[in-house]
């Protein structure tokens, strides 16, 4: 299945939408030319699993992963 079809699973919407709704309500996203989403928006996007809602779930998780492994500090700690 090529990954335009691929859908969130709801225990990663469930997470997404959680880290989302952390986020300050001013904040914005912009993302290229999809255009610049408030986090209400980007919530609407992940729930109702947009081409915009998984890549944002996909950017997450992302992070996340980095997060675990020790990536994000590692290139945090890089001079």
């Amino acid at each position: 299945m090529s990954e335009e079809y691929e859908t969130i699973s709801e225990d990663v919407k469930e997470l997404v939408v959680a880290r989302l709704g952390v986020m300050p309500l001013n904040y914005k996203l912009s993302m290229g030319d999809e255009g610049t989403f408030t986090i209400n928006e980007l919530i609407s996007e992940v729930n109702n699993n947009t081409r915009v809602g998984r890549e944002v779930a996909r950017i997450q998780l992302n992070f996340i992963k980095a997060l675990t492994t020790g990536k994000f500090i590692e290139t945090l700690n890089k001079k």
